[in-house]
Order: structure tokens, then sequence, then C-alpha cells
């Protein structure tokens, strides 16, 4: 009965993405880069009104159903995702974005992020901090994270709460996981046309420890592991309180975060957009995006998805010769046969991910014309 009980009970930890740890329990690993965190005192509090006010300034709110209020950053970074520009930073509470926005401090860790073909990607408010509201995908070749919808409710209780555990194709933003600890990631992010192929040679990791119902630790890949996949030591890094948003920032061995209560009091935004006014209002900032570097970043796309594309054909290929070496000799052409027809179902897969890019590359081209036509316009009235 005692060996039935402790199979349920491991069951349910290493099955679910919720794990429950006591605040000074055994550590995780010996790994010195772990390490349990205090519950930081949080400075202050903040309420809506303060949020509606403090993003305006950067962005657009719009009314949009069922979240009520949500708000769009006006942004002229081309084709840009939530977690992008930043860094991830290994801390007390586990994996931690640290943002290069000024604004960042907030919408990468209270709320959720979704999507919206008219919008784009927009912020829906909440109350709970984390370090990252993302889940992994995780191989050797790569690692990737996607921004958590407002439909996943999470709870100090019983964690992430999303029973189909699918996020769509787009939400996802990919790295080679040799280059995941760089200081300036968006410069390594895959185009997201490459998401075809990387989603299928990767395995989910939605796993969240939480520590006293009140703690928030993002591990769900261990430190071991990136320095395994980076050749490079993994450093803790402190998590300290800032007691207002301008005092953010990194050092050596710290991290300065600003992390108020947030107060959800009935109040709504002294502008609101709709739906039709925030898409005309990004046109300019499409065209605030200069031509020549537009062209270096597709060029940096472009050479990501055909130096990650030989990658993985090369992979295939030694990972099918070492099978064939030690096959039975009747399996050998079996093996040849075999290797075969999944490199030309993998060559179509990243044929049509090339067209995909180079449309995506002319659209965003076009948009950049528009966007510098109507500001000459605009200037000439």
């Amino acid at each position: 009965m005692k060996i039935n009980g402790l199979a349920i009970v491991l069951i349910l930890i290493t099955a679910g993405c919720l794990v429950y740890l006591p605040y000074e329990g055994t550590r995780v690993s010996e790994h010195p880069a772990y390490a349990s965190p205090q519950s930081l005192p949080a400075y202050g509090e903040i309420n809506m009104s303060f949020i509606y006010d403090y993003l305006g300034q950067f962005g657009f709110w719009v009314e949009y159903q069922p979240y009520g209020y949500v708000w769009v950053p006006r942004i002229t970074l081309p084709h840009w995702r939530p977690y992008t520009n930043g860094r991830w930073v290994w801390t007390d509470y586990g994996w931690t974005w640290y943002s290069y926005f000024d604004w960042g401090w907030l919408p990468f860790h209270y709320g959720r992020w979704d999507w919206d073909d008219q919008l784009g990607w927009f912020w829906v408010p909440d109350v709970i901090w984390a370090p990252a509201w993302v889940v992994w995908r995780f191989s050797d070749l790569y690692l990737g994270w996607a921004p958590l919808p407002p439909g996943v409710e999470f709870s100090f209780e019983f964690g992430l709460r999303w029973t189909n555990r699918h996020l769509p194709r787009n939400y996802w933003v990919f790295v080679e996981a040799r280059r995941f600890q760089e200081n300036n990631l968006i410069n390594w992010i895959l185009p997201p046309e490459r998401n075809l192929t990387i989603i299928n040679l990767t395995i989910l990791r939605d796993r969240f420890t939480v520590r006293n119902r009140k703690l928030i630790i993002d591990d769900a890949i261990r430190p071991e592991e990136i320095e395994r996949l980076t050749r490079r030591p993994v450093t803790l890094v402190k998590l300290k309180e800032a007691k207002q948003p301008t005092e953010t920032g990194i050092a050596v061995n710290t991290l300065r975060i600003y992390r108020p209560e947030v107060i959800m009091n009935k109040t709504s935004p002294k502008t609101i957009l709709r739906k039709e006014e925030v898409r005309e209002k990004m046109v300019p900032v499409a065209g605030e995006i200069n031509p020549e570097n537009l062209e270096q970043v597709h060029k940096r796309e472009r050479n990501l998805l055909e130096e990650t594309q030989k990658m993985e054909i090369e992979q295939l290929k030694k990972k099918t010769e070492e099978e064939a070496r030690v096959a039975p000799p009747q399996e050998k052409q079996e093996k040849q046969s075999e290797l075969k027809s999944k490199l030309e179902e993998l060559k179509k897969k990243h044929e049509s991910e090339k067209q995909n890019l180079l449309k995506r590359q002319s659209e965003e081209k076009s948009q950049i014309k528009k966007g510098n036509l109507k500001k000459k316009s605009e200037v000439q009235k």
C-alpha cells in the first residue's frame, strides 16, 4: 500500500506543471546556481489608474472583450514579439526576463500577452508577479519560449490550468540552444517561419515551482542543461527590490526589479481607441524604421534560417548513419531509404519556411514604404 501511495505522489509531481516545495526544503540540485528565494518586500502599490497612465505613454489602450481594456505597445522594431528585446537571467526565482524596454518591468511580469490579427500583440493586465509568464520548448539544438495567453489560468493552489497544452505556432520564440545566454538575444532569435519545423524537434516544458503558495519560480529548464548546451557557466544573479521603475537594472550579480503590489480598482484609461484607429496609428510607427536597418534585420533572418536548416540536415544524416552502422546487415538498406525519405520531407518544410520568410519580408518592406509616404504627406500638409 505504501509503494502504491508513493507511486501516485511521484506521478502527480512529474506529470503536472506545478511543483510545491517547502520554503526551507531540500534544494532541487546541488548546483551552486540554485538558491532558496526569500519573499521580497514589495515597495508600495500601484492601481489600474497608474497602469493606464503609465503604459499610455508607450502605446494604446483598446476595449477588447472579454478582457476589458488591453494595451498595444508602440514599437518600431520590425516584426516584434513579446520576450525578445532583452535577456534571460538565472535568479533565485528561476529564469527571469530582463527587458531592455523602460516599461518592461510591468507587462513581462504581470498579466498576459495575446495575439489579434488586427491589433497584433496586446497585453491583458493582472495582479500576480512572475519572473516571466512563459512556457518552454527544449532540445539539444534549440530552446524556445512562448507567452502564456490570458486563457491559461494560474493559481497558487493548482498552478497552470490548460487542458490541451497547445499554443499557436507564431507564439513561440526560438534560438539555437548555444545562444541562450547571449546578452543581445534579439540578434539570435530565429525567424518565426522556422517554427514550422522546430516545434516538432522540441519537447514542452511547462513547470513552475511554487513555495509557500506565494512565490513563483520558473525552473522548467535546469541550469545544468543550459551549461551543457552553451558550454558556459550559469551565474546566479540575486533579485533585489527597486523602489521605482527608474531604478531597475542589472549588475554582475544583482538584478534590481520594481515589483509593487497591483490593485485592480474599477477605472478606465483616459484615452481609448477602436481597433481601426490603432491600426492607423501603427502605420507611422512602421515608417519610423530605417529601410537600411530593416534590410540588415532581413539579411540576419535569412542567414539564421539557412544556417539552422543546414544544421538540421547534417544532424539527421549523422544520426541515421550511426543507426545504420550498428544495424544488422539486412536493415542497412532500409535505413538508407528511411534517411532519403526523411531528408525529402525535411527539405520540403525548409523550402516552405524560406518562401514564407521572403513573402513576409516583402510585405514588411511595403509597409515601411507606406509609412514613410504617409509621414511625408503629413509633413507637407
